[in-house]
């Protein structure tokens, strides 16, 4: 029974191993990115930044991550990831990035924030709207997005209705995390300021 256990385990284990995709050329892409990747939403977000690129190519948007928005002193919340026509300078997209365990808990707080950023949109009240490392934004650039989207790990748009998936499983992403935390405090890898 010992024997077929082991075996079992094993074939699994190479099975998963198998199917697990390879995180290398992502992290070859954000190892240089300065992020502070113990902030454990940061890995997604930077992932949905690049995935976007896909659909949104860089010739023609600029794809920004962390932008906070508030009224007078008082920040009000931040945006994931929000995608911007260079041409027009408008956002085409503006994405809730949630990589949790729990996928309905997860499209429920997307969800508030989304409806949070639009209400304060709606509100008439002077916003900021800045990013720290690509500066200040106006209210006027968000007037008419055309996506509100929320984005998950790969299997969010089946479990509970995302509007995207990223290509990686939540462990995948876990696993580049750690990884970019590692290279990072090796000083191999830029880090966050």
């Amino acid at each position: 029974m010992f024997q077929f256990l082991s075996a079992f385990v094993l074939v699994f284990s190479f099975a998963f191993q198998a199917a697990a995709k390879d995180i290398q050329p992502m992290f070859e892409q954000l190892k240089d990115s300065a992020e502070n990747y113990e902030i454990v939403g940061t890995v997604c977000e930077q992932v949905a930044r690049l995935e976007l690129h896909q659909d949104y190519p860089e010739s023609q948007y600029r794809i920004v991550n962390g932008i906070e928005y508030g009224d007078g002193n008082r920040t009000l919340g931040e945006l994931d990831v929000v995608v911007i026509d260079k041409s027009t300078s408008k956002v085409e997209l503006s994405g809730e990035v949630k990589c949790w365990r729990n996928f309905q808990g997860a499209k429920t707080k997307a969800n508030k924030q989304r409806d949070r950023f639009i209400n304060a949109l709606k509100s008439g009240k002077n916003l900021f709207l800045r990013s720290k490392k690509d500066g200040n934004f106006h209210k006027s650039q968000f007037s008419n997005v055309k996506h509100f989207v929320s984005i998950a790990q790969l299997g969010g748009a089946a479990a509970a209705g995302f509007e995207r998936d990223l290509t990686y499983t939540l462990d995948e992403l876990m696993e580049l995390r750690s990884q970019l935390m590692g290279c990072q405090h090796r000083g191999e890898c830029a880090s966050a300021q």
